[in-house]
């Protein structure tokens, strides 16, 4: 259970009135902290949990979080040490916690099913298989964490380092650290698994004009209005924001529409994406870009006086720190003339801080 101090107990009544919390996780500590969002969203630290022990210990390389989608709300996550890991879930009270038996691999990533049955957790390194693997785990109305449906595998997939699934569409994405791919792979639907009579497809994040080995793509998400999705490619001195457009129906990848960059000094942090939660703009912010920054970008509709071509240049404005980057997406497609789409900064926020994490919006 969360465990609160005394002066935590005397401010318990803030959170009576919004009923909303933010989780955070500590993984060198093992530990789940829960914060009351105030009427004017600030916090107010509850308490905290700890993980349940698993992999020899009760310390961990990475933890990522996520929320169930269903009744009866609750925190579904991942805990790593990077050759060993575990799923556990908590109820908002933290009265309850679950683990999952462990796991020989390293659980980067995790991802709902659009009917929020099925949790799929993303295994970078099974011991088991050179290949990269997908846990598909049943969460019903009183889950166990055992009932894992399938396993699949996906060949010639390496050093698969996130995934998301689409809000609505029976497809998941991954993105490639190291060979800077991104994967789409066909769900069978209410089964949660792969469609093994479909085939995965795969598509460059970066343009032929850039040297990719100076990169390695860590992040990815689709936006609320489910039509774009964004990745995020690093070097060790510049960061580089690839958009590809989606069918908001099928969930499938088009084309790649839009891309800037920008350098930071001193080297850029593990930066991560987050869409904001309305509808109508695509808008997303971006932690560490550079280190201790949160900068806020977006589609800026249709860029005219861009010449069509395979690799066109699209012109980005913003507050003089995007850089001009060579784009795809310009070529004709169905005959008729692909619109250009560029990006727009809507501002960068240096928080003072040495280095980010996981980033959320409040809606």
């Amino acid at each position: 259970m969360y465990v609160q101090s005394v002066e935590e107990r005397e401010h318990a009544d803030i959170s009576q009135h919004s009923k909303k919390y933010l989780f955070g996780s500590r993984p060198q500590d093992g530990t789940l902290t829960r914060y009351a969002v105030r009427k004017d969203y600030s916090l107010q630290m509850e308490g905290t949990a700890e993980i349940p022990t698993s992999c020899n210990g009760t310390k961990f390389t990475t933890v990522h979080i996520t929320p169930s989608p269903l009744t009866p709300f609750s925190i579904f996550g991942s805990a790593s040490t990077g050759t060993c890991s575990t799923l556990f879930s908590s109820s908002l009270t933290g009265f309850r916690l679950l683990r999952s038996k462990e796991i020989a691999g390293d659980v980067r990533s995790l991802a709902w099913s659009p009917d929020g049955r099925h949790l799929h957790a993303l295994d970078s390194h099974a011991s088991s298989s050179p290949a990269t693997s997908i846990f598909n785990f049943y969460i019903s109305e009183d889950p166990n964490l055992n009932d894992r449906n399938a396993t699949d595998l996906l060949a010639n997939v390496t050093s698969a380092e996130q995934m998301v699934t689409h809000p609505t569409a029976n497809i998941v994405y991954v993105v490639s650290r190291d060979l800077n791919e991104l994967v789409t792979i066909p769900l069978e639907e209410h089964k949660g698994s792969s469609d093994p009579t479909a085939t995965p497809k795969r598509f460059k994040v970066l343009p032929s004009s850039i040297d990719a080995t100076q990169f390695t793509t860590s992040a990815l998400t689709i936006s609320s209005s489910k039509t774009s999705l964004w990745t995020l490619s690093q070097s060790s001195v510049q960061a580089i924001i690839s958009v590809f457009s989606l069918d908001p129906t099928t969930g499938e990848v088009i084309t790649a529409v839009a891309r800037a960059a920008w350098s930071g000094a001193g080297g850029i942090g593990k930066g991560m994406l987050a869409p904001a939660p309305f509808v109508g703009g695509d808008l997303i912010a971006v932690t560490n870009s550079p280190i201790g920054m949160v900068a806020f970008l977006g589609l800026d509709g249709v860029a005219k006086g861009v010449s069509v071509g395979e690799e066109g240049v699209v012109n980005i404005d913003g507050d003089d720190f995007l850089e001009e980057v060579w784009t795809l997406g310009t070529a004709k497609r169905d005959g008729a003339a692909a619109q250009a789409v560029k990006l727009k900064s809507y501002g960068r926020i240096d928080l003072g801080l040495d280095n980010l994490g996981e980033g959320v919006w409040v809606d």
